[in-house]
């Protein structure tokens, strides 16, 4: 039942993104270098306010996930929509570090301590944290929301390996693993791994629906579903001098033409992901500032191993080897996507594999395989994917390309829930589709390729990749660990269970009197409290 529940909700948190045109991070890494600014991107230069006039002021925001949406309740919430909401309301003991690719620093926690041996976490809060309701922030709220998250089931597996928490004193929690966890620090981040207020959760019942029981840097004002998300400054939120603005307006939106106007007419400062066909238009725009940067948010044309043709290694291979990733990019994501030439992690991830494997087309050597396996007069095969138009546009360019190799196409869009019940009853031959990746490799590989990873919808099982996944897993050493996630890589290309096509960027546009606010590939809008209006 576990599975079923984190198999659904990821499908959530998946929908929500590839409905935006994909994106979202790398640990402790700084983009890629040959990531090419937008034309209109504004220049590094401080943003830091010099004078009490910059305070103040709204911010009105919109986006197509803000309509996903379901819950106020940070350790229910999966969607994208629900995150944005939030994330804004509440405080980690760690956090994503803003201008960075994913490098983890405190935001609660002033300090943190690992043993030598990975065992023991040490953390010293902050004195003087509130809670918006005046309630001080202590350690005991920070252990009873690490094992309420662990009650909920929804992330329980990111504190899976929790032996005990300690709280010595108000400031100081000590959280005991019963073995090494390397991205343990990294779902500590999270932005739905947050501290609730005790009292609050229990003077409701328990729940969070509607409820704010944060710390965060602004507060819950109103809450209208398919309308408008308004928060207020805290004035006493414990990073001294933030935030700037006054208020922040999130909108749904869900017709791309209306989020586009809205923009152009000043009536929204900003929308949080753009679609990649509108880069372009909106660059050409003299107020509006596009900026990109790399995602983590990967596509792949996956493959049912279970049965049929694709049961045959050299027949994935071939398939692999006869897409063409730079014209996917072209055609369909108007060159705003990175191609993949190897494993799925992406270019400027420290855990990147270069393997250089499918950086070009080769035809020949696909049909090679496809003769080798007996297939050389090729088959008849079907593509399931999502109704958007974008899912829709890559299929009918893989249909075209693998008809080069005498494999007919038959591409099939349906309505989204059908979709994934047939992909969670593996009823399907071939599908696009994508993952999302957060900061550590971990996220990257291990519920998607090892044997009973709860996104393998591939029937993709080696008894090697599992050992390696796992060993990726308790090992903490970053260089041991790039070691281990090569090799686990280099083995899933040579396997093909799926056709790695590219890794998103995320893309946002806003006006050019909006400072401070960092596009960032967790798509995360934390830097909110950073933010301020030059106007």
């Amino acid at each position: 039942m576990k599975k079923i529940i984190s198999f659904l909700l990821i499908l959530t948190l998946i929908l929500s993104l590839a409905a935006c045109g994909g994106t979202e991070p790398a640990e402790n890494e700084e983009p890629a270098e040959n990531e090419e600014p937008a034309e209109n991107e504004e220049p590094e230069e401080s943003e830091e306010p010099e004078e009490d006039s910059m305070y103040g002021g709204e911010i009105t925001i919109t986006d197509l996930s803000f309509n996903d949406a379901k819950t106020l309740d940070p350790h229910l919430a999966s969607a994208a929509g629900s995150m944005r909401h939030i994330e804004n309301m509440y405080n980690g003991l760690l956090q994503y570090k803003q201008g960075t690719y994913g490098e983890i620093e405190g935001e609660l926690a002033k300090d943190y301590n690992i043993s030598e041996d990975g065992l023991t976490y040490t953390f010293n809060l902050h004195e003087g944290v509130k809670f918006h309701n005046g309630d001080d922030l202590t350690s005991e709220d920070v252990k009873y929301s690490i094992e309420r998250i662990i009650d909920m089931e929804i992330r329980a597996s990111n504190f899976a390996a929790v032996e005990s928490i300690e709280t010595p004193d108000d400031t100081t929690v000590v959280i005991k693993l019963k073995e090494p966890v390397a991205p343990f620090a990294t779902f500590l981040a999270y932005p739905m791994n947050v501290v609730v207020n005790k009292n609050v959760v229990e003077a409701n019942d328990g729940s969070l629906d509607n409820i704010d029981a944060g710390s965060g840097p602004f507060m819950l004002e109103e809450w209208k579903k398919d309308q408008h998300f308004i928060m207020t400054k805290f004035d006493n939120y414990f990073e001294e001098g933030l935030p700037y603005l006054d208020k922040v307006i999130l909108q749904p939106v869900a017709e791309e033409t209306a989020r586009n106007t809205s923009l152009r007419n000043k009536e929204s400062d900003m929308i949080l992901q753009i679609s990649p066909k509108d880069v372009m238009s909106l660059q050409n725009e003299e107020d509006i500032i596009v900026k990109s940067v790399p995602g983590t948010y990967w596509e792949y044309l996956g493959m049912n191993m279970s049965d049929g043709p694709l049961t045959e290694k050299k027949v994935r291979q071939a398939i692999s080897y006869g897409v063409d990733r730079e014209e996917l990019n072209q055609v369909v994501k108007f060159g705003q996507a990175t191609p993949l030439s190897g494993g799925p992690i992406p270019p400027g991830h420290w855990a990147y594999a270069d393997l250089g494997i499918h950086e070009e087309r080769n035809i020949e050597k696909a049909q090679s395989l496809l003769e080798e396996a007996g297939y050389g007069d090729g088959f008849t095969i079907s593509l399931i994917t999502l109704p958007n138009e974008i899912a829709v546009n890559a299929a009918q360019v893989v249909k075209q390309q693998l008809a080069d190799l005498n494999i007919t196409v038959e591409v099939n869009s349906i309505e989204s829930s059908v979709y994934f019940e047939r992909l969670g009853s593996d009823d399907f031959e071939l599908t696009i589709i994508g993952w999302v990746g957060f900061v550590d490799p971990d996220e990257f590989l291990y519920n998607i390729f090892t044997s009973d990873g709860v996104w393998n919808q591939h029937a993709y099982s080696n008894e090697e990749v599992d050992a390696l996944l796992e060993e990726g897993r308790v090992t903490s050493d970053r260089e041991e660990r790039k070691e281990i996630y090569y090799e686990a890589q280099k083995l899933i290309v040579e396997d093909a269970p799926m056709a790695f096509l590219y890794v998103n960027k995320q893309i946002s546009a806003y006006q050019d009197y909006v400072k401070g606010f960092d596009v960032n590939a967790t798509v995360t809008t934390k830097s909110l409290k950073n933010t301020w209006l030059d106007k």
